[in-house]
């Protein structure tokens, strides 16, 4: 079989391109910039095939498909993510492809607080009526969120942000993309709505006192107001719109709980545990202890 991966140079995409070559499976995996496609043919993955092309752009979408027996589709946040996603799903189907494994988000609705939980929803709404066989999977908050945080983490080892003592079930991408190849190469023709978590519900500064003792040093949770939270992650290059909808992921539902509950799916579809935040602080304590350094000179 081959595996057409999209948004195959970002954290989960990636990981999913990475997962799939470790098992020998042939994967074409696409990316929208040539430096991206650089980087990745740089990694040496054995049997992959790295294609530069504009989801956005239907007529592209349509050849990628050659070939190919099951689809991984996840898009950045970007205005066009939604004409990417149909045009996959479309082109998917017009090809009959065996399965098609979507990343997406928990709470997609029409009426959704947060603009790209509406944006999944009218892609998922696509992916119900082509008839493909399909998996959307609901991952909760990635824990490899927090690394583009790091800058943020004053001399005191405090991290500012709008979330409150608001519990949180963190996931590590890499399970997340253990899910999603398990997914992939399932002889499954069943369609499967996986619903995706951490093995514990954590606060903001829970998980940072693990990080800080994986590290070495301490780090504690600083709560933010939403308009702080704005001001900062503007400044690092996020447009206004994008901005305002991760305050209200943060301020409005995270604060609030509502991603605390914890579900088992990671251990039934891969046979393995979820992996904890001290996992996570394990892979990256090279990440945190450099920002640390850079704060302290």
């Amino acid at each position: 079989m081959k595996v057409l991966v999209t948004g195959a140079s970002g954290t989960v995409g990636n990981l999913v391109v990475r997962r799939l070559a470790e098992q020998g499976v042939p994967v074409r995996a696409v990316v929208r910039r040539q430096q991206s496609a650089t980087a990745l043919r740089g990694q040496e993955l054995p049997d992959v095939e790295v294609v530069v092309a504009d989801l956005a752009n239907e007529a592209a979408v349509a050849p990628l498909m050659e070939g190919v027996d099951a689809v991984f589709l996840v898009a950045a946040n970007v205005p066009d993510q939604l004409d990417q996603e149909l045009f996959v799903i479309r082109a998917a189907s017009a090809v009959k492809v065996r399965r098609l494994v979507k990343l997406s988000v928990g709470g997609a609705s029409p009426d959704a607080p947060l603009a790209l939980a509406r944006v999944h929803h009218a892609a998922e709404q696509e992916l119900a009526a082509s008839g493909l066989t399909h998996t959307v999977l609901r991952p909760s908050f990635f824990m490899d969120n927090l690394l583009q945080y790091i800058p943020w983490i004053d001399s005191s080892g405090r991290l500012p942000l709008p979330t409150g003592d608001g519990a949180m079930s963190m996931i590590n991408s890499r399970d997340i993309a253990d899910v999603a190849a398990a997914e992939l190469t399932s002889d499954s023709t069943e369609n499967h709505d996986l619903v995706l978590t951490g093995p514990e519900a954590l606060t903001i500064d829970q998980a940072l006192v693990r990080v800080g003792e994986v590290i070495g040093h301490s780090l504690s949770h600083l709560d933010a107001t939403r308009e702080d939270f704005l001001r900062r992650y503007m400044a690092a290059g996020n447009t206004a719109e994008y901005a305002e909808d991760i305050a209200t992921l943060y301020d409005g539902i995270l604060r609030q709980g509502y991603g605390a509950g914890i579900t088992d799916t990671v251990q039934k579809v891969t046979g393995n545990p979820a992996r904890t935040i001290t996992d996570f602080a394990r892979d990256h304590v090279a990440d945190f202890t450099q920002t640390r350094k850079s704060t302290e000179d």
